[in-house]
């Protein structure tokens, strides 16, 4: 059952993660480009590729397939599919869609400010 303390507990550890990815993307451009006038620019095509990234990683995770998982299972020798590991799969993948969605949105909002 989904309830709003869950919604918010999974909003919030994304929110997190996302600032978390931008405060280190943000501290890498400064060391490589040693000034505040391009990096705007640089930071949020860099965002939105990395939000495109999780977007991608998240759906991948959650498109689960029963033959997707038997030929993990042949070609890479993993555990089989059962009705556990797909749920945990599904709460991962969850946290990579929504983080890949804050980082697009935070990509466009850093664009934004920078034509302003």
């Amino acid at each position: 059952m989904v309830t709003k303390k869950n919604v918010l507990e999974l909003f919030s550890r994304c929110l997190i993660y996302s600032l978390a990815i931008i405060i280190i993307d943000f501290i890498l451009i400064f060391a490589l480009q040693g000034g505040l006038t391009r990096i705007l620019d640089s930071i949020s095509i860099i965002i939105l590729l990395e939000g495109g990234i999780g977007l991608t990683v998240g759906g991948a995770v959650a498109s689960y397939s029963p033959l997707g998982a038997k030929m993990s299972e042949l070609l890479f020798h993993s555990k089989p599919w059962n009705a556990k590991r797909r749920k945990e799969a599904e709460r991962q993948a969850r946290t990579w869609i929504l983080t890949g969605i804050i980082l697009i949105c935070a990509a466009l909002l850093l664009s934004v400010a920078g034509t302003a």
